[in-house]
């Protein structure tokens, strides 16, 4: 009798649980470590995401809070069919690089990974999904919060005793100017209260009509502290002629009227909690599935980026940035991220002019063509006008000398050269099919012979267009 209560209090202590919840986790961290590398580099070193800390944190207590129900599964289920499908998706838009929506799946490959391993809880979904407040997918949100903020404050200021003139989101005031940039959309704010209000709900709401109260308070509040900022700042500009420094340290001051606004958020959140019922221990009366965990492991085996990947752990490591790509007669080339570069100066039709062949490796997520730094034209460069032809796109600039040149560039995957980088992003599905995966971006300028650059216009499109024939691009020595 002794013996038996003994190995009751073993299967409910919920440790075996936790110790294969926690190993999936780590299995998949390591099987999809680009990813989460990636997910890291633009995370957790970025303040919009400081909170990013606190996610595993969170995850752990909701493990160990819900660990005593959790049950194994003795049979497949149709999760991992799901599990299956999200992973074949996951790979192909890994290899594709198309960052976002790899980073938004991998929570839910945890997620039906781990549904394919226990019986189905609510506590499983939060654990998992608490993961995607600490991805950084949000930034699509910042647009349109940016615009609503610019729009209330707009509207606002309209009632104030201050002059106020709004061009876009700039805001003209007799003291001065103010951008209601990208880091004034309360995205942070927005991210912050809405992982809080649905973890709190989680623990302490069940009433469906009190959660959706308390969850249009966390929302609307957010987005009026945001708003009450934005326009505290325009009016101590206004009062102190622009000599405040919280002008300039306006993040805190955010800070400061969010706390007060999150207390009283969870005071209004204690009216509307439930009495909240006692867990019960479920009884296991068998540990996991050996062949569920197999078929679990091997199709994460099966999809895992690492082993694709073996043995570049990091792809940024194998970036060569040395070298700039300038001349004297216009700044450097904004390009990142490339495995080599292949700089010429030559002449073509009489016309001297500098080429670039920019490699990408396509390994990991931000070694390609596409990256989102990769714009090409330089920064503060006097531009003319510019037009596309033929897939490659025209600059017609000033140098500092005042001389008219043309800039000439285009990017490049195995089906040969577009003129954006959203075309090479549609290429990239059909692309790595037939093992495909480098990129490329083919540039060169040259000042002109004459004032309508026509000369110069042509020689430079026949340089470029030589590499319509992308073998012979990725053969290129780097």
């Amino acid at each position: 009798m002794v013996a038996t209560e003994s190995s009751n209090k073993l299967n409910n202590s919920g440790l075996l649980q936790a110790a294969v919840v926690l190993g999936t986790t780590a299995l998949i961290a390591l099987l999809f470590w680009p990813v989460v590398l990636d997910i890291w580099r633009y995370s957790f070193d970025d303040g919009t995401y400081s909170h990013a800390f606190l996610i595993p944190i969170v995850a752990l207590y909701v493990l160990y809070d819900c660990r005593q129900q959790l049950q194994f599964r003795q049979g497949a289920s149709l999760w991992l069919v799901l599990l299956i499908a999200s992973l074949a998706i996951e790979l192909l838009l890994y290899l594709s690089q198309i960052s976002l929506p790899v980073r938004a799946l991998l929570p839910f490959v945890l997620l039906f990974s781990l549904l394919s391993i226990f019986k189905h809880h609510k506590s499983l979904y939060v654990y998992a999904l608490v993961l995607l407040f600490a991805t950084p997918i949000w930034g699509i949100l910042s647009p349109p919060l940016q615009s609503l903020s610019t729009t209330v404050v707009e509207m606002v200021m309209a009632y104030t005793h201050v002059p106020s003139y709004f061009e876009g989101n700039v805001v003209s005031i007799p003291s001065g100017q103010f951008e209601i940039a990208n880091g004034c959309s309360g995205l942070r704010y927005f991210i912050t209260s809405l992982f809080l209000c649905l973890l709190y709900i989680y623990f302490n709401i069940r009433s469906v009509k009190n959660a959706l109260i308390f969850f249009a308070i966390c929302m609307f509040g957010a987005l009026i502290v945001n708003w009450v900022r934005i326009i505290t700042i325009i009016l101590i500009g206004h009062e102190t002629q622009m000599q405040s420094e919280i002008i300039y340290d306006h993040n805190n001051l955010g800070w400061y009227l969010y706390i007060p606004y999150l207390l009283l958020a969870f005071y209004v959140g204690g009216k509307l909690s439930s009495e909240l019922v006692a867990q019960t221990k479920v009884k296991q009366t068998e540990g996991p599935s050996v062949r569920g965990l197999a078929f679990v492991i091997l199709a994460l085996l099966i999809f895992s980026p690492s082993l694709i990947d073996w043995p570049v752990w990091d792809a940024n490591k194998l970036n060569t940035e040395d070298a700039k790509a300038t001349t004297s007669y216009h700044p450097a080339l904004q390009v990142a991220q490339y495995q080599s570069v292949e700089q010429q100066s030559l002449s073509v039709n009489q016309v001297e002019l500098n080429h670039w062949v920019f490699l990408f490796s396509g390994l990991g997520l931000d070694n390609k063509a596409s990256f989102y730094l990769n714009e090409v034209v330089p920064e503060n460069l006097r531009i003319d006008s510019s037009e596309t032809e033929q897939a490659i796109n025209f600059i017609y600039f000033r140098s500092a000398a005042n001389r008219p040149g043309v800039l000439a560039y285009s990017y490049a995957g195995a089906k040969g050269m577009v003129s954006n980088r959203s075309a090479l992003r549609a290429q990239r599905f059909s692309e790595i099919l037939s093992g495909q995966r480098q990129s490329a971006i083919v540039a060169a300028s040259a000042l002109c012979l004459d004032n309508d650059c026509r000369e110069a216009k042509q020689a430079l499109s026949m340089q470029l267009l030589k590499y319509q024939d992308t073998q012979l691009l990725f053969q290129q020595p780097g």
